[in-house]
């Protein structure tokens, strides 16, 4: 032992002696006031107690409920819809231990229940109609808040409470519906261990936690401890959703007085006890302090955990919460809240502050929330953000509330960033647009198993949504591609992840038709093919339209019978074939006996007919190795292969097969209900068994022709070398024209162009030839010897020269400025290399404006060097020069390459506008060709317009350009009248 331990017992002796002195008379007070100063001790420790477990247990289950927030949240972001409802709820329950399970039930009725274990306990109840359920379900309806059943029985075994939140939204006039509850159930003994309220019985401190019930208004203990008693205990309540619990709590003696000590003990022996008593007191008071200032602290470290863990929930979902003070208009939110609004790492902000975050034309609609809020009415807006050049955009929930403890009134709510929600909603409709294009789709899995069409792949196979979804794309197989075919498009797909290409598919009801198919492979992450989407567009009309053109390329409109080209197509094979085969065969040349008699006392469609019906007896007389063809006008060819070995016998076979033709066209014809008679002359030409060229076949069987008719008609002859007098005729007249253009013989002509309204919009410049000896002659006689020689190019240079000169003429005067004039081209001219450059120079000499000048092409043009002839063009076309394609329709135009020519305008040749009201295949070709320029954005004129009735026509088939003897001939001069001669 220690001195000073020594000296303190020796003084705490004398302390006890000086006491038992004073005993006597103290012993009593001091026993009293060591007793009640006790009593006070542990009930500032029970209040304290009572006043921290209160609040633990109430931030427990305010923790736990605001999981029906945040599904609340969930519910309207996704404008009630439940996808992804389990997902989200696993991951909510991650975060709220507390919690058992999450129910939804829309209208009021529990279908949905996460953890998914307890799908067989408590799905299917009406909340509102249950006698047992329905008073919480319905005071959360009608309050729109909140409630809090409980504590109660639940089925799954067990007591405890049970959160219920009303979920509301609005519909499409915006008004606000019910769409159901959500529910959270709290396991009862797992929410009062969380709040550890079993450890103050087991720390010697006696509690009960109760509440008044609702209905009966009686007394309902929620929880108490086995020694519970209610004297002396301190209580404290807090209010949860629709009612009020309370905690009592005391602290039983650990050690008492003992009063009824016998005063024989002594008063020294009652002094030491009291004193040790006093001690001992003294001691684990001070010890009971420390517990509790380390209790307090773990409980805050608690609370700032939880913090984390709501503003980290809160980050996730993007949501932040606040509350604004309405007597000083200032903010205070969430990190998350400031976050979104854009305004930093803050506490506390002003009401105009966030306001001037918002998009000015946003403002109204979020002032007219908080209003709405301020009158008591919950309210649920989205607007945009503008934080510097960014926009975002946010949904906001408000409620009215005031503060319990400082009756403040606030409004309390939370803002959410939808900026992702809102462009996939954008883009998925966008998509939903795109989807239901014109193009037919067809969405497929990696085995070709359809998912999803769209309208147009109903509108183009025939097959509804529910008729093909489940079946594989070989329903629409025609049959007319091999295996190897599909083969090859899979292989395509495989490595190249793309296919396209014309296919031939069939329809539902069995028809099979062409379609031009892209398929493209979707792929995985990995690199598998997941999906296939194929888009395909129905190309009928446009293969219809190809065969039309290719007809027309190759056979005469009118006869159906094969045109020149096709002609001299197959008369070098002849020439080949028989040279080959050492076997002579025949060309004949037929030419009509004053055809034109008829034309010019019957008119052009009684010829036309007359044409038709020669046609006609010529294929009854050719055989099917021969060719009959219709060069021009009323002159046809026919071509005998494979006749005899001997010439001889080859020239009385070829004489009797003109003999019986001649004969035949001497019957009379029936035109209409009129008989009419005609004659022919035939030139003949035999070939054989050494080559020589189609063109001079022809040339020499023309000659035979033309002899034969200088005989008086209805006559044979056969070519001889003597015949070829006519072609140094020919000669001559080539001579003719070389002169006329050195001494400036030629001049131009121009026919008026108008519009639908009767207005000159141009016209076009023809050629006539004043020979000085012969008069006028026609084109008909000396342009296509122009073209044979060469002459064209400088005779079409000087046409292009004056007609610019024209055109800076008619710019002078105001009546004529407006008017475009068109020049014909020759192929032959066009493909010059220095085309461009004589076009271009004529205009910088002249001076005249480009854009008024239009080059007409015809369609042999596009024989070859398509791509050569494309660059021409649009060089000129930079320069503001116009094309038109001429005579469309009689030749062969490729779509594709239609497409790529920079053209202006199409021109409907006057051989399908003599007939259009007469001749319905003439008015389809009309139809096609006017549909065809407005599909390619191209105008369209037509030619030789004669008659009103034929103006009206094609007016009425959206065709507004004009030009023929209706609205003037061809003249040297060109006199715009004042009024318009049309009747519009």
């Amino acid at each position: 032992m220690s001195i000073s331990s020594h000296i303190k017992r020796t003084n705490s002796r004398i302390w006890a002696a000086l006491a038992f002195c004073m005993a006597m008379t103290c012993s009593v007070t001091i026993i009293s006031k060591l007793e009640q100063a006790e009593q006070r001790e542990q009930h500032n420790q029970a209040s304290e107690l009572a006043l921290m477990q209160a609040h633990t247990l109430e931030h427990k289950l305010a923790h736990a409920l605001s999981a029906c927030y945040a599904v609340g949240a969930f519910i309207q972001q996704n404008q009630g819809k439940t996808e992804g409802f389990a997902k989200f709820a696993e991951q909510l329950l991650e975060y709220h231990p507390g919690i058992n399970a999450i129910y939804l039930a829309p209208g009021g009725i529990t279908q949905l229940v996460v953890p998914a274990s307890l799908s067989s306990v408590g799905l299917g109840i009406d909340l509102i109609h249950d006698n047992s359920r329905k008073t919480e379900a319905l005071l959360a309806i009608q309050s729109k808040q909140l409630s809090l059943a409980g504590p109660l029985e639940l089925k799954r075994g067990g007591a405890g409470v049970i959160g219920r939140l009303p979920i509301y939204l609005n519909d499409a006039s915006g008004k606000e519906t019910l769409w159901g509850i959500v529910s959270v159930v709290i396991p009862l003994p797992q929410i009062l261990s969380d709040a550890e309220l079993p450890e103050l019985a087991r720390r010697g401190h006696q509690y009960e936690l109760w509440r008044i019930h609702p209905e009966t208004g009686t007394k309902q203990i929620i929880d108490q401890s086995a020694h519970f008693s209610d004297k002396g205990s301190v209580r404290h309540s807090f209010s949860l959703p629709n009612t009020t619990w309370i905690l009592d709590v005391n602290i039983s003696n650990v050690k008492g007085f003992a009063y009824a000590r016998p005063l024989k003990f002594g008063i020294a022996l009652l002094l030491s006890a009291m004193l040790a008593a006093m001690t001992h007191l003294l001691l684990s008071a001070r010890e009971q302090k420390k517990g509790l200032r380390k209790l307090v602290s773990l409980r805050t470290g608690e609370l700032v955990a939880r913090e984390k863990d709501l503003q980290r929930a809160q980050s996730i979902s993007q949501t932040g919460s606040w509350i604004a003070d309405l007597s000083t208009m200032e903010i205070r939110g969430t990190e998350q809240a400031f976050r979104i609004w854009g305004l930093g790492q803050r506490t506390t902000i002003s009401c105009e502050s966030v306001l001037a975050q918002i998009h000015p034309e946003d403002r109204a609609i979020a002032l007219a929330g908080w209003q709405q809020a301020r009158q008591g009415h919950a309210a649920s807006v989205e607007y945009r953000l503008q934080i510097g050049d960014q926009l975002k955009w946010v949904h906001s929930q408000i409620e009215h509330d005031h503060d319990p403890v400082t009756a403040v009134m606030r409004c309390i709510g939370t803002v959410q960033d939808i900026t992702e929600r809102k462009k996939i909603e954008n883009d998925l409709r966008i998509a939903a647009i795109a989807f239901e294009g014109q193009e037919g789709i067809v969405i497929t899995d990696q085995h070709r198993n359809i998912l999803r069409i769209n309208q147009a792949f109903t509108r183009i196979t025939g097959y509804e949504r529910d008729e093909v979804l489940g079946k594989t794309t070989s329903l629409l197989k025609s049959g007319i591609h091999g295996s190897a075919y599909y083969a090859d498009m899979a292989q395509q797909l495989e490595t190249q992840g793309l296919w396209q290409g014309e296919i031939w598919n069939r329809r539902k009801n069995g028809e099979i038709y062409p379609e031009w198919l892209t398929i493209t492979a979707i792929r995985s992450a990995d690199g598998g093919i997941v999906n296939y989407v194929g888009t395909m567009l129905d190309i009928t009309q446009r293969k219809a339209t190809e065969a039309k053109l290719e007809h027309l390329a190759y056979h005469d409109p009118l006869t159906g019978l094969a045109n020149r080209r096709l002609l001299l197509d197959r008369l070098q094979h002849a020439l080949v074939s028989n040279a080959r085969s050492h076997r002579y065969g025949a060309i004949l040349f037929l030419d009509l006996d004053n055809f034109k008699t008829i034309n010019d006392t019957s008119g052009h469609g009684k010829g036309d007919l007359l044409l038709q019906q020669i046609a006609k007896r010529l294929q009854v007389r050719t055989g099917k190795g021969d060719t009959l063809a219709r060069i021009g006008g009323d002159e046809f060819i026919i071509i005998l292969e494979d006749l005899s070995e001997n010439l001889r016998d080859t020239a009385i076979e070829v004489r009797s097969f003109a003999s019986a033709i001649l004969e035949d066209i001497k019957r009379p014809f029936d035109l209409d209900g009129h008989p009419f008679h005609t004659t022919a002359s035939i030139g003949i030409d035999l070939f054989g068994t050494s080559e020589t060229c189609a063109e001079n076949m022809l040339k020499q069987v023309e000659v035979a022709m033309y002899e034969a008719k200088a005989e008086g008609g209805d006559h044979i002859c056969f070519f001889n070398p003597d015949m070829l007098n006519i072609i140094a005729a020919r000669a001559a007249m080539e001579n003719d024209i070389r002169i006329g253009i050195n001494e400036r013989q030629f001049t131009l002509f121009y026919q008026p162009q108008v519009n639908s309204a009767g207005k000159w919009i141009g016209a076009e410049a023809l050629i006539r030839w004043r020979h000085p000896e012969k008069g006028m002659i026609s084109p008909a006689e000396f342009i296509p010897l122009a073209e044979e020689s060469g002459l064209i190019i400088p005779l079409g240079n000087w046409v292009i020269q004056e007609a610019c000169l024209q055109l800076k003429s008619w710019s002078d005067q105001a009546a004529s400025a407006h008017l475009t004039l068109a020049v014909n081209v020759s192929a032959k001219q066009f493909r010059q290399a220095d085309f461009v450059d004589v076009v271009l120079s004529a205009l910088d000499s002249s001076d005249a404006d480009p854009r008024k000048l239009k080059i007409e092409l015809t369609e042999s043009v596009l024989v070859d060097n398509v791509e050569e002839i494309i660059a021409k063009m649009q060089l000129l076309k930079s320069h503001g020069v116009c094309f038109s394609l001429d005579d469309f329709g009689t030749g062969y135009s490729s779509l594709t390459y239609l497409k790529k020519l920079p053209l202006d305008q199409l021109k409907i040749d006057q051989s399908f506008v003599r007939d259009i009201l007469i001749n319905p295949n003439d008015a389809a070709i009309t139809r096609t060709i006017i549909g065809l320029g407005k599909s390619l954005g191209l105008a369209v004129i037509a030619e030789g317009v004669e008659t009103e009735a034929q103006r009206t026509f094609l007016q009425s088939q959206d065709c507004h350009a004009f030009q023929g003897y209706l609205f003037g001939k061809p003249s040297a001069t060109l006199d715009i009248p004042h009024k318009t001669p049309l009747a519009v």
